[in-house]
């Protein structure tokens, strides 16, 4: 059975926390993941899921990845945030989010950025069709920032 993917609801607040933390904590991630700008990654992810940002892929009845879209990349949406759950990654769902995520944003451009260091993320996003747009020095110390671009046809969307 393929993912469902959403919008996220409150209902779905402690999952996706829960996921936040295993993903961002995880060995295979960077000391740098784990940090937060925000009061806290609680604070962050109600906001999102109040505000409608915030988006889930649901396998078998639980939250398998969940992801942030906002609308504010200089007018443009972004995808701020992508996180798969360690028993359900290089299942597809990944692309799937990112995929879905195409057809709810506002055309013609989806921006997105990533680590150097985040092999897995850049291949994804090769594979999606986003080309790199640039990069920023200073984010995380020694681990530049990536920025990505596709083009999205308005009529590609599900509205």
């Amino acid at each position: 059975m393929a993912p469902l993917f959403r919008q996220a609801g409150l209902d779905d607040l402690e999952s996706i926390i829960a996921l936040d933390r295993s993903g961002r904590t995880a060995p295979d991630q960077p000391e740098h993941a784990a940090d937060w700008l925000e009061p806290s990654a609680e604070v962050a992810l109600r906001a999102w899921v109040e505000a409608g940002e915030c988006h889930v892929a649901e396998e078998g009845g639980s939250i398998a990845a969940f992801a942030v879209l906002h609308n504010h990349f200089f007018h443009d949406p972004i995808i701020d945030l992508l996180i798969v759950g360690a028993p359900w990654r290089r299942m597809g769902i990944g692309s799937g989010m990112v995929r879905y995520l195409a057809t709810v944003c506002r055309p013609p451009k989806l921006w997105t950025s990533t680590n150097l260091s985040n092999q897995p993320m850049q291949a994804l996003l090769a594979r999606e069709g986003f080309k790199m747009s640039g990069f920023i020095e200073g984010l995380d110390e020694g681990d530049p920032e990536l920025i990505y671009m596709k083009l999205v046809p308005s009529e590609a969307l599900n509205r």
